[in-house]
């Protein structure tokens, strides 16, 4: 599947984006932090961008780059798209 995504990506000038979310595992008595999609996705790609919350502002910090350095840049999620931050898009708590 990722060669495939890779030809397509190459064929018609496009990214491709896959997500493997963070899970845990219980190995030997205790949890641990595991790719839902195995150890193999995680050589499967140019870049490597790892989304997180830094207290209430989204982040995208650039993990593996072949021609970038690593940076994190705060960002928001919008009606519009993905936006560089602002400071009314906070994280939300659910109750």
């Amino acid at each position: 599947m990722a060669l495939k995504l890779m030809k397509l990506a190459k064929k018609y000038n496009m990214a491709v984006v896959i997500f493997n979310q963070a899970t845990t595992k219980h190995v030997e008595g205790s949890f641990h932090l595991s790719l839902a999609l195995g150890d193999s996705w995680s050589h499967c790609y140019t870049n490597r961008v790892i989304l997180h919350w830094n207290g209430d502002e989204r982040n995208a910090y650039l993990d593996k780059s072949p021609s970038l350095r690593s940076a994190s840049a705060p960002f928001s999620v919008t009606s519009e798209g993905i936006m560089n931050s602002a400071s009314n898009h906070k994280r939300i708590k659910l109750t």
